[in-house]
C-alpha cells in the first residue's frame, strides 16, 4: 500500500510526496514532458501514475493524487490546444520552480526510470480492468479538453481540502489559481465565456493575496487572459482596462528583479509588453469603431425614418406644423380658377 507523508515548514508550507516508486518514477518523466511540452507522453506517463496510486491507495481523491492530476489536467489541456493558439500561454508560464524540482527529483532518481517505465507498461493493462474509477475518464468518445476538465476539477477537490487545513500556504493557493486559468482556457475554447471569466476571476482573486515574488508574473497572465475574454464578448472598455493592469503586473515584476544575474529575466519580461500593448490599442481602437458605427445608425435612422419617428412621437405636433407651412388647398383652387379667367379674357 502506498503512503504519502506532508513535509511542512514554519510558513506551513505543505507538500505530499509520492512514495510509491513506480508511481513516482512515472510522475517525474510525465512532469518533465509537460514541462518539455511533450504532451502526449506527459499523459501517457501521468495517467499511469494515477492508475497506480488509485489502484494502491483504494481512493481516488487522496493527497497524493493533488499533483499527478493537475500535471495530468494541464498535459490533456495542451495537448487539445496544441494546434491552436492557448490564451495567454505565451505570456507567463511558472516553469522556473518545477524545473529546479525535477532537477533535484532526477538526481534522486537518476538510475530508475528506464526500469520503471517498463514496470509502467506491464500495468497498464491491469491497471485499465481493475480501475473503473470515473475521476479518471476513459471513455474514447470524451476528448482531451473534457478530460482536461474532468481531471482539473479532481485537482481543485483535493487542493481545497488542503487549504482548509493550510489556509495561508501560498503553494496550494498558486496551484488553485492556476487550476482556474486552466479551466477558463477550456471554457474559452468551448465558447462558454461566462465561465471562462468567472474562472479568471477567481484566479485573480486568488494571486491576489499571495505576498511573493512570483505574484506580478501569475497576474501578468490572469489579467492578459482576463482581457482577451472581455474582448470576445465585445466588452472593450474592460478589455483595456485588464491590459493595463496586465502591463501595470509586468512593470512590478521587472521593478522586483535587481542585481546583473536577473537581466535575463528582466528583458524576458520586458519583451512581452509590445504584445500586450498591441491588444490594449486594439481594444481601444475596437471600442473608438463603436462609437462610430453607433453615431452613424443613429444618424442614418434619423434620417431615413424622419416622418415614421416623428408620427410615433408626436403626431399631433408634426401634422400641426405641416398644415402651418403649406396653403389650404381651397385657396389654391380659387387662385387657378381666377389665372384661367384672366387668360380667357
Amino acid at each position: 500500500m502506498t503512503t504519502a507523508t506532508a513535509t511542512t515548514t514554519s510558513a506551513s508550507f505543505c507538500r505530499v510526496e509520492i512514495k510509491d516508486e513506480e508511481a513516482n518514477a512515472s510522475f517525474l518523466l510525465g512532469k518533465r514532458d509537460v514541462l518539455l511540452n511533450n504532451y502526449q507522453s506527459a499523459c501517457d506517463h501521468l495517467s499511469k501514475t494515477c492508475e497506480r496510486i488509485v489502484k494502491l491507495s483504494g481512493n481516488d481523491t487522496t493527497p497524493e493524487l493533488a499533483e499527478p492530476y493537475f500535471y495530468y489536467g494541464q498535459a490533456l489541456l495542451y495537448l487539445g490546444l496544441s494546434e491552436q493558439q492557448v490564451f495567454g500561454s505565451d505570456i507567463v508560464k511558472d516553469t522556473d520552480n518545477d524545473e529546479n524540482e525535477i532537477i533535484e527529483e532526477e538526481n534522486e532518481e537518476d538510475d530508475k526510470p528506464t526500469g520503471s517505465t517498463e514496470n509502467g507498461k506491464g500495468e497498464q493493462g491491469e491497471g485499465e480492468v481493475d480501475n473503473e474509477d470515473d475521476s479518471i475518464p476513459d471513455d474514447e468518445n470524451v476528448n482531451d479538453l473534457e478530460r482536461a476538465f474532468e481531471i482539473l476539477e479532481c485537482a481543485h477537490m483535493i487542493y481545497s481540502k488542503m487549504l482548509d487545513d493550510y489556509p495561508n500556504d501560498s503553494f496550494i493557493i498558486t496551484r488553485i489559481a492556476d487550476i482556474h486559468v486552466m479551466l477558463a482556457d477550456i471554457c474559452n475554447e468551448n465558447g462558454d465565456h461566462e465561465n471562462a471569466l468567472s474562472n479568471v476571476l477567481k484566479a485573480i482573486e486568488l494571486q491576489e493575496t499571495i505576498n511573493e515574488q512570483q505574484r506580478y508574473r501569475l497576474l501578468a497572465e490572469s489579467y492578459y487572459k482576463l482581457g482577451l475574454i472581455y474582448e470576445l464578448i465585445g466588452k472593450f472598455s474592460e478589455a483595456m482596462e485588464s491590459f493595463d493592469k496586465a502591463i501595470d503586473a509586468i512593470h512590478q515584476a521587472m521593478k522586483q528583479l535587481d542585481g546583473d544575474d536577473k537581466e535575463s529575466e528582466r528583458e524576458e519580461l520586458k519583451s512581452l509588453l509590445p504584445a500586450m500593448e498591441l491588444k490594449r490599442n486594439d481594444a481601444k481602437a475596437s471600442l473608438a469603431d463603436r462609437h462610430l458605427i453607433a453615431q452613424a445608425r443613429k444618424i442614418l435612422m434619423g434620417t431615413n425614418n424622419t416622418t415614421e419617428a416623428k408620427t410615433t412621437e408626436a403626431p399631433a405636433k408634426d401634422i400641426t406644423l405641416n398644415v402651418r407651412h403649406k396653403r389650404p388647398v381651397t385657396e389654391i383652387e380659387n387662385d387657378e380658377e381666377a389665372t384661367k379667367k384672366v387668360k380667357n379674357e
